[in-house]
């Protein structure tokens, strides 16, 4: 290892001790206030180099976890560096003792001021981290720094207003400048459309169908045709999406044709979008994809929804954009973004948001899933 090299890794492991302090003052400060026992162990700290970018990520642990598990070790990851949880017990120790003790005072009023005011432990971090996108996925802490090469979203979180009846709109000086819209599966039963558009609904996005995440047929969803004609007899503009568990380009591909198929005599108006989620079953045969293979793996569904004339678009969350797929290789596909907590906390561009998974709207028996939609897709230029 060069010169240059060791100083960049003692340089790194010294920012890392300074945040593993940081997070140790937090919780100290949370036993303070609620009167219960130290956590004996809080933080395994990764830092490692991926595609010129840096990812950090925190695994939280406390003696005994949510599933009765213990963590194990994180390996070393392309010559990055990785403290043994011996290191990372040692170094909590340390800065607990220090900063209730001597040399964090000022701080520790500052954090004690803002867990006293409600602020949780994750919106603390996020504003520790304004260059950086934290998120916490299965017991671990993200600090994803920012692609500052992606398109940004520019709302304004004050614009995001919510009605009492649980509705949202993205407003500014008193004009509404998004349009309301559901999307719908077999899961919402029979639909009275005519009272959705009575309802002020603008537009459904509609499932098509999945591809099953153990045995991985693809099944059309039993009430899309119902709804798809449904909804376009009563004006009501439509998209569709796919839930997609495809394992390889070739699935991907199949998923895409089946679509095509299913689409014929219809017109739509808003995008088809691919549906990428985890599931969390061991038994998920897409566990064991890569980012780069189900980057590619979406790459192929999209083109070939290209070719046959519409418009192609994704629809996720922060796990499926930030850990699932390289999202600066599908820059150039629309995003539909789910986030379920005002203010939304997602730095990069989106053209529809889902705010809502337990909306309630005439004509729909069950809970529904609630959007707005940012970009005028019925008079856009296609």
């Amino acid at each position: 290892m060069d010169s240059k090299e060791k100083v960049k890794q003692k340089s790194t492991k010294s920012r890392l001790q300074k945040r593993v302090r940081i997070l140790a003052v937090i919780t100290s400060l949370s036993v303070i206030i609620t009167f219960t026992t130290i956590i004996t162990s809080i933080v395994i700290c990764l830092y490692y180099k991926k595609q010129s970018s840096e990812l950090e990520v925190f695994a939280e642990e406390t003696a005994e976890d949510q599933n009765g598990e213990d963590e194990e070790a994180v390996e070393a990851v392309s010559g990055g560096i990785v403290y043994t949880q011996e290191e990372v017990d040692s170094m909590v120790t340390a800065a607990v003792t220090n900063a209730i003790d001597n040399a964090d005072s000022e701080l520790l009023q500052i954090l004690q001021s803002r867990l006293e005011n409600g602020d949780g432990t994750m919106t603390i971090l996020r504003d520790l981290y304004p260059e950086h996108v934290v998120m916490l996925d299965s017991g671990q802490y993200y600090f994803l720094p920012l692609q500052e090469d992606l398109a940004m979203n520019t709302y304004i979180d004050e614009n995001f207003i919510a009605e009492e009846n649980g509705m949202v709109s993205y407003q500014e000086d008193g004009e509404v400048l998004t349009r309301k819209g559901i999307d719908v599966s077999k899961y919402q039963g029979e639909i009275d459309w005519e009272a959705v558009k009575n309802d002020g609904i603008d537009y459904a996005i509609i499932r098509v169908g999945i591809r099953g995440y153990s045995e991985g047929g693809i099944l059309e969803d039993e009430f899309f045709r119902q709804n798809i004609e449904g909804a376009i007899a009563n004006g009501i503009p439509v998209g569709v999406y796919f839930f997609t568990q495809a394992v390889n380009e070739a699935e991907a591909l199949e998923e895409a044709d089946f679509v095509i198929g299913m689409l014929q005599g219809y017109e739509l108006t808003y995008p088809v979008y691919l549906d990428i989620e985890d599931v969390k079953k061991e038994s998920c045969r897409t566990n064991g994809l890569t980012v780069e293979e189900r980057t590619n793996n979406a790459k192929v569904f999209l083109e070939r929804i290209r070719e046959a004339g519409y418009e192609p678009a994704l629809y996720g969350n922060m796990k499926s954009f930030l850990l699932m797929v390289d999202l600066a290789s599908l820059e150039q596909y629309d995003k539909w973004f789910a986030g379920y907590t005002l203010p939304i906390y997602y730095p990069y561009e989106y053209k529809m948001l889902q705010y809502s998974e337990k909306g309630k709207v005439a004509g729909i028996p069950a809970a529904v899933d609630i959007n707005i939609c940012f970009k005028d897709y019925e008079n856009a230029v296609q």
